[in-house]
């Protein structure tokens, strides 16, 4: 029976016979064996922390939005609006026109970072409490009309959120699960 050797070493001579410093076929599939096993075991845990980090994001974006809205409101003086679309385009923004919709946003939104496209990666969604899009008014005091407080609730394959926005309004995010740097509901 022969062996394979793989020489990643050097090659000796000694007076009668040569020497082969390196590792053989056995030695090669051992390693490749546990490697296997190995990234087994840690690609599922890679997953689920991808997915935790992105409706991290997903869910502070979404919060930040309507506070930035707030905020657009009273320093402007004037009705802004937070638009969400969840039906047909999946999207967020903030405009001073209520018309404005995901397709028209280049010409409506108060500024760069007033848009914002849902992920749709480890399948996210945003729902309003019936299900429909919502348009939310924030007015020159930065409260919303009466009536108009709402909950959004962000969803993902293994986590769930709320973004809740007051008569006053005033945005509270919680998670049903523990995550640094947000309360839990």
């Amino acid at each position: 029976m022969a062996f394979f050797h793989f020489p990643f070493g050097k090659i000796t001579k000694n007076n009668s016979s040569l020497s082969f410093n390196g590792f053989t076929l056995i030695e090669v599939l051992g390693v490749l064996l546990l490697m296997s096993i190995l990234s087994l075991i840690a690609v599922p845990s890679f997953q689920e922390w991808q997915e935790r980090n992105a409706f991290k994001s997903f869910a502070t974006r979404t919060a930040a939005l309507a506070k930035e809205s707030r905020i657009h409101a009273l320093t402007e003086g004037k009705t802004v609006y937070l638009i969400t679309q969840i039906n047909s385009e999946q999207c967020i923004l903030i405009s001073e026109d209520k018309s404005c919709t995901c397709s028209t946003h280049k010409s409506c939104v108060v500024n760069d970072a007033a848009f914002w496209s849902m992920p749709t990666l480890f399948k996210m969604k945003l729902k309003t409490s019936n299900g429909e899009d919502k348009t939310l008014a924030f007015n020159r005091n930065g409260s919303l009309n009466f009536g108009d407080s709402t909950t959004f609730t962000l969803t993902s394959q293994r986590y769930k959120a709320s973004v809740i926005i007051n008569t006053l309004g005033r945005v509270k995010l919680c998670s049903f699960q523990p995550f640094v740097g947000i309360a839990q509901c």
